[in-house]
């Protein structure tokens, strides 16, 4: 099981208007990592955490516009906002955000964002620009407590694919990662604009490996730890504190890959045992 998280989404802002050319070519890079092996991938939309939120701020129309792609390649496609941080008091509030996205994350471009996300905000990845320098210097504990509280770290592998600085500053990005994290929490995305910039695992894994991550560890980047970044933003929708889920259909619905689904069910079947264990004790 392969996972992309980050496909980048045409729009730039919510008032962007979308061509159908966009589309079409949005669904190229789709095919393209259906053909390379990816059972799940996920639309990313990047805007300002400074813009104003409309009442539904998902402007992707996922079944809609692709359902015909995924009926026929069996692929499964989920969305994602990233939000832009650079002044924290001017942001707005992430709360709604997660009801209509299956996946949160931050990408700050100053200190004090980078201070924001990696201490009080509820996101599920932490990004970079990786063609372009950090805005600060990643600090071992505090990438490492990001970490610990689930949140996981992105590296985008399509900055090495550009030009020769873009190249440059992608190494010693990834570099600064897996140095500050000491190799853990790590995901891989393509953030492929086009099909050319789609990598299958054996491309991906020897660059970020000739980078200091180890082999097992890639692996795992592309599919265990990327698939449960997924499952926790789903959870986040459908339970209390990733315990309780109501439903049998949610079960379903949100169950990512071939074992995520029990899990969720274990923990359906204990919700509802802990809850007929309280109902015997009040009427006692």
């Amino acid at each position: 099981m392969l996972v992309d998280l980050n496909v980048p989404w045409p729009q730039k802002s919510f008032q962007e208007p979308l061509e159908d050319a966009e589309i079409d070519k949005v669904k190229g890079v789709l095919s393209t990592l259906h053909v390379l092996g990816y059972s799940h991938v996920v639309l990313n939309f990047t805007v300002n955490h400074s813009d104003k939120f409309p009442q539904n701020p998902n402007p992707m129309q996922i079944e809609q516009r692709f359902g015909e792609l995924m009926k026929a390649t069996g692929l499964k496609i989920y969305s994602r906002i990233t939000l832009i941080i650079d002044d924290p008091s001017k942001g707005q509030s992430i709360a709604k955000l997660s009801q209509h996205f299956d996946i949160v994350a931050a990408l700050p471009i100053t200190e004090r964002g980078v201070s924001l996300a990696t201490t009080s905000l509820d996101i599920d990845i932490l990004t970079f620009h990786y063609n372009q320098r950090f805005p600060c210097f990643l600090k071992h504990k505090t990438i490492c407590s990001t970490v610990k509280r689930g949140v996981k770290l992105e590296i985008v592998y399509s900055a090495a694919l550009k030009d020769l600085h873009s190249r440059r500053q992608f190494v010693s990005n990834v570099r600064n990662v897996v140095r500050s994290s000491r190799s853990r929490g790590i995901v891989i995305s393509s953030g492929a604009q086009s099909p050319l910039e789609c990598r299958n695992v054996l491309g991906a894994v020897s660059l970020i490996k000739s980078l200091g991550l180890d082999s097992d560890k890639c692996l795992q980047a592309m599919s265990q730890l990327a698939s449960l970044v997924l499952l926790n933003g789903r959870l986040r929708n459908n339970s209390y504190k990733q315990t309780v889920a109501i439903g049998t259909n949610v079960v379903e619905e949100n169950s990512v890959g071939n074992n995520s689904g029990v899990k969720i069910k274990r923990r359906c079947d204990l919700a509802e045992e802990d809850l007929e264990t309280g109902k015997k004790k009040i009427h006692k």
